[in-house]
């Protein structure tokens, strides 16, 4: 569904991501992982269409060059790392962007869809609450909501994949609420979407992904499916510390796991 060659991105003249080849399919969740500064986000955005690159890059088997913003919008969704809001939206008003945005033809029922993405992310009854009121886990999930309602199928009538692209999509939630939110992701998957994450968890990466793509400065360093690349030399390389993949900690010090959504 994505592919990529020699993928180049330079941000204020200096190179940020540096030869990337890889390859996305439909149906799979793909994680991005690495350190700060590796070059995760920029290589996020750049499959949103957000930043200009050079070499080759095409998604639904069309140059990424050639597709244009409304028709990206019915596609794709993306998760940014953040979303401010310097106005007093109300919750209803910042998911509907996502109807403005993809969800062509459904404005007589935008109520409807509004709650069912806010049912979906667990925010049930927030719809009529100020957006700046929320807390940080309560706004990334109310972007998500706006991002389901802009992408509310995995797959078009037509029988075209569609894509999310998320951002840290768990960064400020809690241990239950990314079990949702990862499973969530984990349903778009495997109901025929491709879902490309960032993450930095590597205990959810490894319960939820399919694949997982590993970058430093940069460059990838190891891509494929989550049991063959997540092996003690190539997170070691990656991160450049100590790390030890299915090993009790030492001294006896307690480690929690989560195990599936309660």
């Amino acid at each position: 569904m994505i592919h990529a060659r020699d993928l180049t991105v330079c941000l204020s003249g200096r190179p940020v991501l540096k030869g990337l080849s890889i390859g996305i399919e439909a149906g799979r969740l793909t994680a991005i992982a690495g350190p700060n500064g590796s070059g995760k986000s920029t290589l996020l955005r750049t499959l949103a269409g957000e930043l200009r690159y050079d070499g080759e890059l095409s998604i639904w088997g069309t140059s990424l060059r050639n597709q244009s913003p409304a028709v990206l919008a019915l596609r794709r969704g993306v998760l940014p790392q953040s979303s401010e809001s310097a106005f007093p939206f109300t919750v209803a008003e910042i998911v509907g962007f996502g109807l403005e945005a993809g969800a062509r033809g459904r404005r007589e029922d935008a109520g409807l869809h509004v709650a069912r993405a806010l049912d979906r992310v667990g925010l049930s009854g927030f719809a009529h609450r100020n957006y700046q009121e929320l807390s940080g886990g309560e706004q990334q999930r109310a972007q998500l909501a706006r991002v389901l309602c802009q992408i509310p199928e995995p797959v078009a009538a037509d029988g075209t994949p569609r894509l999310l692209l998320l951002d840290e999509p768990v960064a400020s939630l809690d241990i239950r609420h990314q079990l949702e939110i990862m499973a969530l992701a984990r349903d778009f998957a495997s109901k025929g979407g491709a879902v490309v994450a960032v993450m930095h968890d590597l205990n959810l990466t490894a319960l939820f992904a399919d694949d997982l793509l590993l970058m430093r400065d940069g460059r990838l360093v190891a891509t494929g499916p989550v049991r063959e690349v997540m092996t003690d030399p190539v997170l070691e390389k990656v991160y450049g510390c100590r790390l030890r993949v299915n090993a009790v900690p030492e001294r006896g010090v307690p480690f929690v796991l989560a195990q599936s959504v309660a």
